[in-house]
């Protein structure tokens, strides 16, 4: 017998021994022995088999239906607690988590499966961050709570009929909850509302322990309690005081938010559980839980119930958090009751963080984050739109509407245009909230929050529009659906991810109300730039984070709007949409894009005047909210047309040329595109530490080369996989003896994996064929997509870079980044008339070559040499000699000290020329 023989038997055996302990049926065990055997002989396995042979086992479990004895009903999970499987394969959470994405990449797992897995890592998640609001609230209340284990009451020796102790409270609370929980399928991971479901369990507990006057549980110092509570004349009252109230005061939470949840969707569940003898006590005033003998009865009651449901769904046991060897059946190194943003979270990236990564191209203007913790992050971004939208009501308001009859829009145009479509979407959304089934009653409330935000933002962009374009009608824009469905999408999306609703996260919303992705994220930034001031930062961030996945993927999908965009006429190149625009002409503290109009966006082609003014916000090529920085030099270098035009490569444009036309849409789209391109490019060169600019302007013009000439390779793709196919085949050309960049596909891989938001599925899972007839497409690894497609495309193009070609390539200039503030080392040019650069001070200018004006800090007469110059040079002619004077006494002084005026004093002198 062959040694590898011999080690399969020995996994068979292994397999056997697992399947007998967990009691799987015979079609689950075969399942799992065969998958795991066939992975095993096809790819290498890392660390303990057994615990592989866990990923094995859940899968065959969870994909397995097992009939109950009535035959009318399944059990999804084959009966199998992953709290136990993994406890026998001596795997922690965490640890699984990360082997069952593995696994599911090399056994090629459906889509509907590894979103089961991510719902599941999120679930944990979220309760983990539960867990650790619900120790410290519950000891808010609650006295006597000591650091013994928790002990389930099926096991208990404590003699009978004896009052409860807190510790057995704290089990009861907990368990009560997580049965609760287990009755919302759907949205039992959402942040938001389990945290007002757990604090109406604290309430419903509390309520009890008060009715049944147990001093020696309650806190004396729990602010929600009468002030004459200890004395001896206390009268109970008919009905307990509510303390949600109380406790979202001092622990985070929003008070109308959980009386809702407390009342339409507590409330229900507890009469429920009464109706069905899991409670025992008095049904009708929902009391009487702790009274001694039904106490112990109801604890028992409820673990039956929650170990019935964990085996029914194959869910992880939450009652872990309560045992003794929680941190290490958990996998984490601290006790649960550690800190809020810990390893559990971190460790799952993206798809599960409750505080997710902010974006590359969101760090220029996000602020500083505040040491929120995710149930707080949550509540404050809920509270500041409540805040906005407090006298707002989900219909026109009269300022909307007086607005129209004066620009001739007719109240039955606003009624056929505006209110009947809302009414419409509103109804699209009510549906998908009640498929994750809330109540009525939080339905309606989420839902009247989407139409009045709609109708706040909506308002303020007509406004805007009026008064950018008062010579354009209005009635445009209001017969416009595609933009007011887009408004209303986003508008549903902010208030989704401020409630932390995971179920219907995006791209959900986008099916929701069947909106393609090229359309939606035309708004997003006209929704920030109309409620920036009252839109948190997490928010701001997940909309950011949208953008980018809308540009990255989700507009390249076969079913794009943009591909008809693209027959129409040719792709743009960076320079043809990039025009470097003047930081002096500030609106809006800076918050405009280039296309700053909803008319622009969805409505009008781009005529030549308009073009003119299309770009003369101060923001960055497709960079959207941006916070301007303060501090910037004033750089003059004079230069001769011959030398303008010498310094500039063969066939290349410069960034400061004239576009060509173009729809403005395209141009929209390809300014953001191309900048965030060049955002990720830049930050995988640096993580691969590629720092020469050459190359790295090589790779920019394979990359831009790629998406105008074979568009086709973005079909259905992600632009990461096309970058780091781009970057490994330049390295690989542009290597030499004298300069060693070659970069290997593992290096590229493993520097992409740590840029915040990645995703290894980009990487592991590529199309490489479209699907033919009934035939699947066929998807492989970035290596198999770069053998069998990149390269027939691109491998020509690419060999004109290894500098022994005959028809060499000349390079593109590298646009600027989102979130860049130079376009080139010179800094951001100001005007096309005269080589006028600003650019931020970070340290003092290294020559006397140049003028520097520091607002606040430099005195008026450095500002006046600066414009002297630029008006001479304007006027074209020689300064005289006391205005050089002035200029040679301003470069001598950079550093003096002083109060002068700011930008406007630079912008009157130049006007004044």
């Amino acid at each position: 017998m062959s040694k590898s023989e011999e080690n399969e038997e020995n996994w068979i055996s292994t397999m056997d021994n697992l399947c007998s302990k967990l009691n799987v049926d015979t079609v689950a065990a075969k399942k799992a022995k065969d998958s795991f055997l066939e992975i095993k002989r096809n790819y290498t396995l890392d660390g303990e088999a057994l615990h592989w042979m866990a990923c094995a086992m859940y899968v065959a479990c969870r994909t397995t239906i097992t009939p109950t004895l009535s035959g009318n009903a399944v059990v999804e999970g084959n009966c199998v607690s992953l709290t136990r499987l993994l406890r026998i394969c001596n795997i922690s959470l965490i640890q699984f988590f990360n082997k069952i994405k593995k696994w599911m990449e090399m056994a090629a797992m459906s889509t509907d499966f590894k979103d089961r897995i991510s719902h599941l890592e999120h679930k944990f998640a979220v309760s983990t961050v539960l867990f650790r609001k619900f120790q410290p609230i519950f000891q808010e209340i609650f006295s006597g709570l000591t650091n013994e284990p928790m002990k389930s009451s099926t096991k208990s020796k404590k003699p009978k009929l004896q009052p409860c102790t807190t510790n057995a409270l704290f089990e009861f609370t907990w368990c009560l909850y997580i049965c609760v929980k287990g009755e919302f399928h759907t949205s039992a991971d959402d942040l938001v509302d389990m945290y007002h479901i757990l604090l109406s369990c604290l309430d419903f507990v509390f309520a009890n322990a008060f009715m049944s006057r147990r001093i020696d549980l309650i806190n004396p110092g729990f602010k929600g309690l009468p002030n004459d509570w200890l004395k001896d004349d206390f009268e109970l009252p008919k009905k307990a005081p509510c303390i949600i109230s109380t406790l979202c005061e001092i622990k985070e939470g929003l008070a109308v938010e959980a009386a809702t949840m407390k009342e339409y969707s507590w409330r229900p569940v507890i009469k429920t559980f009464f109706d069905k003898g899991i409670l025992q006590g008095n049904g009708d005033q929902l009391t009487g839980l702790l009274d001694v003998g039904l106490f112990d009865i109801n604890l028992k009651s409820l673990n039956n119930n929650y170990e019935h449901y964990v085996l029914s769904v194959g869910e992880f046991d939450e009652r872990i958090f309560l045992g003794e060897h929680a941190n290490e059946q958990i996998g984490t190194k601290n006790k649960v009751s550690g800190d809020e943003i810990s390893e559990v979270i971190a460790t799952f990236g993206p798809s599960g963080k409750a505080c997710p990564d902010t974006p590359l191209t969101g760090r220029g203007y996000l602020g500083r984050r505040a040491p929120l913790t995710p149930v707080s992050e949550a509540t404050n971004s809920i509270a500041r739109l409540a805040n906005y939208l407090r006298h707002t009501k989900p219909a026109p308001s009269h300022h909307m509407t007086r607005l129209f009859a004066e620009r001739g829009v007719s109240e039955e145009v606003i009624n056929t245009s505006i209110i009947q479509p809302c009414n419409r979407w509103m109804e699209q959304f009510s549906n998908a909230l009640r498929e994750t089934n809330c109540s009525a009653e939080t339905i309606t409330f989420r839902c009247n929050m989407v139409t009045c935000l709609y109708y706040k933002v909506f308002e303020h962009i007509i406004r805007e529009e009026h008064r950018k374009k008062p010579h354009i009608s209005l009635q445009l824009l209001v017969t416009q659906q595609t933009y007011q469905l887009s408004l209303f999408a986003c508008c549903a999306e902010v208030v989704l991810h401020a409630y932390g609703a995971h179920s219907l996260r995006f791209a959900r919303v986008l099916r929701v109300f069947q909106l393609s992705a090229f359309h939606f994220y035309k708004i997003i930034e006209l929704v920030v730039q109309a409620a920036k001031d009252n839109l948190s930062r997490d928010l701001v961030k997940h909309l950011n984070a949208v953008e980018e996945e809308v540009l990255e993927s989700l507009v390249w999908t076969s079913d794009s709007p943009l591909w008809e965009r693209l027959e129409q006429g040719a792709i743009p190149a960076s320079t043809d949409v990039y025009i470097s625009d003047s930081p002096l002409r500030r609106s809006n503290g800076g918050m405009q894009s280039p296309v700053s109009t909803a008319i622009d966006r969805f409505l009008l082609p781009m005529a030549d005047h308009a073009k003119k003014q299309l770009f003369k916000d101060n923001i960055k090529p497709g960079q959207s909210l941006l916070v301007p920085n303060s501090n910037v030099v004033v750089k003059q270098e004079p230069l001769t047309p011959t030398q303008q035009n010498s310094n500039a490569p063969s066939g290349e444009t410069t960034p400061n040329s004239t576009p060509k036309k173009a729809n403005n849409s395209l141009v929209l789209f390809f300014r953001k595109f191309y900048s965030l391109a060049v955002v990720r490019m830049n930050d995988l060169c640096t993580r691969l530490r590629l720092t020469d600019e050459e190359l790295k302007r090589k790779i920019w013009t394979c990359l831009e080369h790629s998406v105008m000439h074979q568009t086709h390779l973005m079909r259905d793709r992600h632009l990461d996989q096309i970058l780091m196919c781009a970057v490994y085949v330049i390295c690989k050309v542009s290597n030499n003896a004298n300069n060693q960049v070659e970069r290997t596909f593992a290096d590229i891989m493993r520097c992409y994996r740590q840029r915040p938001l990645a995703d290894n599925h980009v990487y592991r899972s590529v199309l490489i064929k479209q699907s033919t007839g009934d035939s699947s497409p066929e998807r492989g690894d970035l290596i198999n997509f770069y053998n069998k497609v990149y390269v027939q495309c691109m491998q020509t193009f690419a060999l004109r870079f290894t500098g022994k070609h005959k028809d060499e390539c000349s390079l593109s200039p590298l646009p600027a980044g989102r979130g860049d503030v130079l376009s080139s080392p010179g800094g951001q040019r100001v005007s096309e008339r005269h080589q006028l650069y600003v650019k931020p001070l970070t340290s003092p200018p290294p020559g006397l070559n140049q003028l520097t004006y520091r607002f606040s800090r430099s005195p008026a007469k450095d500002l006046h040499a600066i414009n002297t110059m630029v008006s001479c040079e304007v006027g074209g002619k020689r300064m005289s000699d006391a205005a050089q004077d002035v200029v040679k006494r301003a470069r001598l002084g950079l550093a003096a000290p002083g109060v002068a005026r700011k930008l406007q004093g630079l912008v009157s002198d130049r006007q004044a020329v």
